[in-house]
Parts: structure tokens; C-alpha cells; sequence
């Protein structure tokens, strides 16, 4: 029951890309491969249809002090290149067509998360501090994490804090008239609860929210205004709270194990979002599991997005960034574990595709900017 529980924590919030189980005590590495499909010819005006490729390489370092303190050392290394979405305008039919930058775009990213962790009898606390930075972005924040067994052990509460102060210097500025700096906060908190149902089954909720000030805007992006091309412009401040549940069932018949998660999501920009997860957990023999998955997300447009405005609107934000539009996406997702004794090896892949006519509800706007996308990985991890 408590392998059970420990499998089903975490909050919302996490960044998929940086999701990492590590090791009790011991090393974890993995290797990420993120490829854009190209934008289609029929949704291009001008620039590169070749969109962002990303590989990732992550080490975690587990290292248990004593007793009752542990370390933890997080390395990453991203490097990107490709095209991106710059700004929509419509053809002589009022058709949205796509005008991408080229394919110049050259980004790497180095991030360093440091914790030390302290268990004492139930409660298990931990403080975490962080460094990113890249050639025109620089992040550091820092967190608080806690949990607590309940008397009887079957259950745990969870609470976190988090902040982060960012700083944006686009490297193109002089060039493009962009800002030439701008800086942004975030605070987060964080509230869960897992409990075990019966030998067999445990579900965990929580709830997060967070506030972000400062620049929000993508210094990136233009928006055609009228008659006009003017640079993205989004409040200054955002609030977001996310709900989450997830339940995992033990099938003693097949020895595998269901996995459901739901989370709702909104916003103060009036994005209101639905996922819904599903997955099945199969062992294959002593070594092997295999673990098929299904994942849906359906958003409401943030209400001064559009793809392009033939008038200046009245509250005078304006963002054609196809992220803040109304569609719906599914992701096919498949991994393949190995396991025996110390050692974990692990690869997976999922391929996402988004459309404006999966959206479950809202008024689907033409948004050539959709993404569709191939994620592959490879896992490996030892408990020393």
C-alpha cells in the first residue's frame, strides 16, 4: 500500500518536460527528443514551416546524508533550433495564414536544482533552490515542499510554496525593437491529500495556484492590429489555479494497475481548460512493463486572443500566440520499462496532436499555429 501511495504523489504544476522519478539513492539520466511537425504549406504566408526540434539531458544525483537528510543535485541541458510563430494575417478570403521567423533560431538552456530533504517520524520536508539560464532569459527560485503520514499510514497530506524572479533580455532587441529588458515574478502554493483506499487502490487530489506578475507578454510575437503590426501585449498580472485527481487500481487478475487522472484548470486571461489521462500499467514477466496511454486537453480561448483584430480592441491586450487560442488535443503515449534489482531502463514515446475542432466547447477560431509534435525518451536509473 505505501509503494502504492508513494507512486501516486506530486501536484500540479510540474513541467512535463522536467517530470524525473529519481532513484531512493543513486543516479537517474534521461534523454528527450521533442520534434514539431512542419507547418503545412496551405498555412504559410512567409518564413521557414520547420518548427522547433529540442533535445533535453537530465542527471539527478540522490545522495542520502543520514538517517534523516538528503541531498539532491538536478542538472539540465537543453539545446533548440527551428522556426516559430510570429504573427497571423488573413488572405483575400479573411482565411488565417501563418507567417513564421526563419529557421535561425539557436537556444540552449542550462538549469541546476539543488535540495536537501529531512525526514522526521511522518513528516517529510524539503527545501529546494534553482538557476536557469539561457542567452536571453534568466530564472532563480526557490521552493518549499512538505508531507505528512496520517496516524493510521494510509494517508498523506501534501503543501508546497514556490517563487521565482525572472529576468527577459531579448537578444534581437536593437534589431527588431524589441524591449531591451523586463523582468517578471511568480509565487505558487500548493495543497494535496492521498489516501489508500483499500489493498488494491488510492487516489490523491490537489489544488495549486499561482500568481504571476511583471512582463507576460512573448517579446517574440506580433499581432496584426487593424493596419497595424503591433509587438504581443498581455496584463501584467495572471492568476491560476489548477485542480488535479488521479486514482490508481491494482488488478490482482492481470497484476496490472489503472491509472485515471483529471485536472481542471483557469485562469484570470478567462482560459478554462479540462485533461483527462488514462493509462494501463502491464507487467510482462519479473523485468518488464508495458504502459499504453491516452491523453485529452480541451481550452476556451484567453479572451484577447484572436488570430488577428480588424480593430483595436477596447481593453487594448492584444496575443495571436495559438497557446491562449481555443482547441482541443490528444496525445498517444507508450513506455516500455525494464527492472531488475538496482537498475531501471525505460523508453517512451507519445505523439500530440492539437485541432480547433477538438475543443469541447468555445468558439473555434482559425489558428494555423497549432502544433503538432513526436516526444521520444530514454531512461536510465541505479540505487547506489
Amino acid at each position: 500500500m505505501r509503494a502504492l501511495l508513494a507512486s501516486s504523489l506530486g501536484l500540479p504544476g510540474m513541467e512535463e518536460l522536467l517530470a524525473m522519478e529519481p532513484p531512493q539513492q543513486g543516479l537517474a539520466y534521461r534523454f528527450t527528443h521533442y520534434d514539431e511537425q512542419a507547418l503545412p504549406q496551405s498555412q504559410l504566408l512567409a518564413g521557414d514551416p520547420d518548427r522547433y526540434r529540442i533535445d533535453s539531458h537530465q542527471l539527478r544525483w540522490v545522495q542520502n546524508i543520514d538517517q534523516s537528510y538528503t541531498l539532491t543535485v538536478g542538472y539540465l541541458h537543453e539545446a533548440l533550433s527551428g522556426s516559430s510563430p510570429w504573427y497571423v494575417i488573413p488572405d483575400s478570403e479573411g482565411r488565417s495564414l501563418q507567417v513564421m521567423s526563419g529557421a535561425t533560431i539557436r537556444e540552449k538552456r542550462d538549469q541546476l536544482d539543488l535540495g536537501l530533504g529531512l525526514t522526521n517520524a511522518a513528516t517529510r520536508h524539503e527545501i529546494g533552490l534553482g538557476y536557469s539560464t539561457e542567452d536571453d532569459y534568466e530564472a532563480v527560485y526557490g521552493s518549499y515542499s512538505g508531507r505528512r503520514e496520517t496516524a493510521d499510514g494510509l494517508g498523506e497530506f501534501s503543501f508546497g510554496l514556490s517563487y521565482s524572479d525572472d529576468k527577459v533580455e531579448p537578444s534581437d532587441a536593437a534589431e527588431y525593437g524589441r524591449i531591451e529588458r523586463a523582468s517578471r515574478e511568480a509565487g505558487s502554493a500548493s495543497l494535496g491529500f492521498s489516501q489508500v483506499l483499500n489493498r488494491n487502490a488510492v487516489i490523491q487530489t490537489g489544488l495549486s495556484v499561482t500568481r504571476q506578475t511583471g512582463f507576460l507578454s512573448d517579446p517574440y510575437k506580433y499581432v496584426l492590429v487593424g493596419q497595424s503590426l503591433l509587438p504581443d501585449q498581455r496584463p501584467d498580472e495572471r492568476v491560476l489555479m489548477a485542480f488535479t485527481t488521479r486514482f490508481r487500481q491494482y488488478l490482482e487478475k492481470t497484476t496490472g494497475a489503472v491509472q485515471l487522472d483529471y485536472r481542471y484548470y483557469q485562469d484570470s486571461w478567462d482560459i478554462r481548460a479540462h485533461t483527462l489521462e488514462a493509462a494501463f500499467a502491464q507487467p510482462l514477466g519479473e523485468d518488464w512493463e508495458l504502459t499504453p496511454g491516452l491523453r485529452y486537453h480541451s481550452q476556451n480561448g484567453a479572451d484577447f486572443y484572436a488570430p488577428y483584430f480588424a480593430v483595436v480592441p477596447e481593453h487594448s491586450y492584444w496575443s495571436s500566440d495559438y497557446r491562449l487560442a481555443t482547441y482541443g488535443a490528444l496525445s498517444y503515449r507508450l513506455s516500455l520499462q525494464w527492472q531488475q534489482g538496482d537498475y531501471r531502463l525505460q523508453a517512451g514515446a507519445e505523439y500530440y496532436n492539437s485541432e480547433g475542432s477538438l475543443a469541447l466547447s468555445g468558439t473555434a477560431q482559425d489558428t494555423p499555429g497549432l502544433v503538432d509534435f513526436w516526444r521520444l525518451s530514454l531512461a536510465f536509473s541505479v540505487n547506489l
